[in-house]
């Protein structure tokens, strides 16, 4: 596996867990609009953790 791939896999493991978290938190939120921030936030850190680690990771690896 390349640093690339290793990268990835580590933002969409931390961004499943954000995920997780940040839906816990709008469960317990009582406006609508927050919700619906909270998700949306969460959703795009599934799209966006993922490409970040992809081209991250080759620089710390020093590939």
């Amino acid at each position: 596996m390349t640093a690339g791939v290793v990268g990835a896999l580590a933002g969409l493991a931390i961004a499943i867990a954000d995920f997780a978290l940040l839906r816990l938190l709008a469960s317990r939120v009582e406006l609508p609009e927050t919700k619906r921030v909270l998700t949306i936030t969460g959703m795009s850190q599934l799209v966006l953790l993922p490409i970040v680690g992809f081209f991250v990771a080759p620089l710390f690896a020093g590939e």
